[in-house]
C-alpha cells in the first residue's frame, strides 16, 4: 500500500488503469520484492523541462512532483530534484535581483531629486550669501562714512567754538576800544 502511494497519483478510477498508466520499469521498481533489483536502464541526462517557469509555489510542488513521478531511480530522482531546485535557486536570485535593481533605480532616482533640490537649495543659499556679504559691506563703508561725518563734525563744532570764542574777544577788544576813544585818553592795548 506505501509504495502504490509513494509511486501512484490519487485518481479516482480503477487500480488496474493506474498500474496501466505507469511505465513498465516503475511497475517493475513498485511491485518488486526487496531483494530483487529490477534492470536498471544505462542513466540518461534529462534535459530541464522546456515548460514555462512556474509562477506559484503550487505549480513548483507540482513540477517536483511530476519529476519525481517520472524518475527511473533514485538517482535518477536526486538528478531531477537538483535540477529542479537549481532552477528555483535561479528564479529566485533572479527575482531578489530584479527586486533589488527595482530598489536602487527607485533610489537613485529619489536621490537624484534629493541632490537636484539641495543643488536649487544651494543655489538661493549662495546668492543669499552674496546678498548679505555685500548688504554688510555696505554697512560697514556707510558706518565708515559716519564715522568720518561724525569726525568732521567733531572738528567743525571745535572751530566753530574756537571761531566763537575769538569773535568774543574781538568784540570785547572792539567794546573797549571804543569805550576809550570816547574817553579821549589813549590805552595801551596790551593791558586788556
Amino acid at each position: 500500500m506505501a509504495s502504490a502511494a509513494v509511486c501512484g497519483t490519487k485518481r479516482s478510477y480503477s487500480f488496474e488503469d493506474e498500474i496501466s498508466s505507469i511505465p513498465l520499469l516503475k511497475r517493475i521498481r513498485c511491485t518488486s520484492p526487496p531483494g530483487i533489483r529490477p534492470p536498471q536502464p544505462p542513466p540518461k541526462e534529462n534535459p530541464v523541462p522546456r515548460n514555462p517557469v512556474p509562477a506559484s509555489g503550487e505549480q513548483w510542488v507540482d513540477l517536483l512532483v511530476k519529476e519525481m513521478t517520472s524518475a527511473t531511480s533514485v538517482d535518477d530522482a536526486k538528478t531531477r530534484a537538483g535540477r529542479v531546485l537549481e532552477m528555483l535557486q535561479k528564479v529566485i536570485s533572479d527575482q531578489v535581483t530584479e527586486g533589488a535593481a527595482k530598489g536602487f533605480e527607485t533610489e537613485n532616482y529619489a536621490l537624484k531629486e534629493r541632490v537636484e533640490a539641495l543643488c536649487q537649495e544651494n543655489g538661493v543659499l549662495k546668492r543669499a550669501v552674496v546678498i548679505q556679504h555685500e548688504m554688510l559691506k555696505e554697512g560697514e563703508e556707510k558706518e565708515k562714512e559716519l564715522k568720518q561725518f561724525k569726525e568732521m563734525v567733531e572738528h567743525y563744532q571745535e572751530k566753530v567754538r574756537m571761531l566763537e570764542v575769538h569773535n568774543y574777544a574781538l568784540s570785547v577788544h572792539l567794546n573797549q576800544a571804543l569805550q576809550g576813544n570816547s574817553i579821549g585818553g589813549r590805552c595801551n592795548p596790551d593791558v586788556y
